[in-house]
C-alpha cells in the first residue's frame, strides 16, 4: 500500500487535486478532423480551447500523449505532432498497426466530435528553427516515422529561409505514403530548397536504387551517387529501430558527426523488448526496497518486491498514479528526478546525456539499489 506522507490541505486544493487526469497536464480535447492520408492512417486534428493554447504550445518534432478507454480498458500511447506550430492547429498522424488496440480505434471508431485526453506535448527530439540561421539538414523517415519530421521540415523551410532540407522517405507503395499531398505541397513551394526521394519496398521503381527498404547497403549507394551526406549540418531521423541503427551507422561513416544526428524511435514492441530485459535480472538478489515519491506537490512512500519490474509499476500496483505511456523506455512521459539513492536504469532511448547528467531516470526502467532512493516528478 502507498504511505502518503503529504500535509493535510484545504478542501479547494484537494478537491483540485482529486480531478485525477488534470493533475499532470491531461485535458479533454475535441476531434476538430480527421482525414484519410492512407487506407490503414489518418491525421488527427484536435480543437484547443483560446484557455489552453499557451499550455499546447509545441516545437516541432514533439509528441502527445493520448488516452481513451478501448473495450472498457484505460490505454495510453504516444503520437507525433505532424503539424507545424506557425500552421495554428494541433494535428498528430496516426498509423493502424497489426494489434494495434488505439492505432485501431483511432482509425476505425473515432469520430469527428469525439473527445480524447491529451497530455501536454512532450519531447527533445527536433528542431527550434531560427530565422537567422542558414543550415543544410537531412531527414530519413519509414512509414509513420515521417510524423514529426514532416512538422520539422514545415516548420524549418518557412522560419530558415537560407535553409535546405533533403528527406529520404522510406515505404512499402506508393500507396502507403503519409502526407503524400502535404509533401509535395511543400515541394512546389520550396522548389530549389526541399528535395525527397522515395524508396518503395514492395513496388518496383524506375532506378533499382530506390527499390527496398532503406538500409545501410542503399544509403551507402545514394550516398556515392545522389547525396554528399557529409555537406549536411544535422540530420534527424525516425522510424522502426533496425532503420535507425543503421541510418545511423552509415552516416557516422560517411561524416556528419553523430552528436548532429538525432533520432526518435517508435516503440512498437519496445515495451515488451523492455520487460523482458528487466525480468532478465536475477529475481532472487532484488529484495523488497522502499521508494520516496514526489508528485504534484505531495510526499508517499512504495514498496516494492521481487516481482516489480519497475518504480512505474510497483507504483502503479500500489495506486498510484504516475505520469507514463510507451513504459518501453521511449517517450520519456515517466522521466523524474533521482534526488537520492541509486538505480539500475535498464534501457534508455529517450533521455538526452545533459538529462543524464542532471539526475534524470526513466521510472519505467528504473529498479532502486538499496532503500535511500527519493524521486521527484514535479521537477
Amino acid at each position: 500500500m502507498i504511505a502518503d506522507n503529504s500535509q493535510p490541505q484545504d478542501s479547494e486544493q484537494h478537491a483540485s487535486q482529486k480531478k485525477g487526469p488534470h493533475r499532470y497536464g491531461f485535458h479533454w480535447l475535441k476531434i476538430a478532423a480527421i482525414e484519410r492520408e492512407t487506407p490503414d492512417a489518418v491525421a488527427v486534428t484536435l480543437h484547443v480551447p483560446d484557455e489552453l493554447k499557451d499550455d499546447f504550445c509545441y516545437h516541432p518534432g514533439q509528441h502527445l500523449t493520448l488516452k481513451a478507454r478501448v473495450n472498457g480498458e484505460e490505454l495510453r500511447r504516444c503520437y507525433s505532432i505532424c503539424s507545424s506550430p506557425s500552421d495554428n492547429v494541433l494535428q498528430i498522424g496516426v498509423k493502424a498497426i497489426d494489434q494495434g488496440r488505439f492505432s485501431t480505434f483511432i482509425n476505425q471508431q473515432l469520430k469527428v466530435g469525439d473527445e480524447l485526453e491529451v497530455m501536454l506535448p512532450q519531447g527533445h527530439f527536433g528542431h527550434h528553427p531560427d530565422a537567422a540561421q542558414q543550415g543544410h539538414y537531412l531527414a530519413i523517415a519509414a512509414g509513420s516515422g515521417i510524423t514529426p519530421i514532416l512538422s520539422i521540415v514545415k516548420s524549418t523551410l518557412a522560419l530558415e529561409a537560407d535553409s535546405t532540407f533533403t528527406l529520404i522517405y522510406g515505404n512499402r507503395t506508393s500507396r502507403s505514403v503519409m502526407f503524400k499531398e502535404a509533401l509535395a505541397d511543400l515541394k512546389n513551394r520550396y522548389l530549389s530548397r526541399f528535395q525527397v526521394l522515395y524508396l518503395f519496398s514492395q513496388e518496383p521503381t524506375d532506378s533499382p536504387l530506390f527499390n527496398g527498404r532503406i538500409d545501410d547497403e542503399h544509403l551507402h549507394r545514394i550516398g556515392k551517387t545522389l547525396l554528399h551526406f557529409a555537406q549536411f549540418d544535422k540530420a534527424f531521423l525516425c522510424g522502426p529501430e533496425t532503420m535507425l541503427d543503421e541510418a545511423h551507422s552509415a552516416l557516422v561513416r560517411s561524416g556528419i558527426p553523430a552528436q548532429h544526428i538525432h533520432s526518435e524511435r517508435f516503440n512498437t514492441g519496445l515495451a515488451q523488448k523492455a520487460a523482458m530485459r528487466l525480468r532478465s535480472g536475477d529475481l532472487a538478489e532484488r529484495s523488497e526496497t522502499r521508494v520516496e515519491i514526489h508528485l504534484d506537490g505531495r510526499t508517499f512512500n512504495i514498496t516494492m518486491n521481487a516481482e516489480d519490474d519497475s518504480i512505474l509499476d510497483a507504483a502503479l500496483r500500489q495506486g498510484a498514479d504516475l505520469p507514463y505511456a510507451c513504459k518501453g523506455g521511449v517517450c520519456a512521459t515517466c522521466k523524474c528526478q533521482l534526488k537520492s539513492g541509486e538505480v539500475d536504469m535498464r534501457i534508455n532511448y529517450s533521455l538526452e546525456p545533459d538529462q543524464l547528467a542532471a539526475g534524470y531516470i526513466l521510472s519505467c526502467q528504473s529498479w532502486p539499489k538499496g532503500n535511500d532512493v527519493v524521486v521527484d516528478f514535479d521537477v
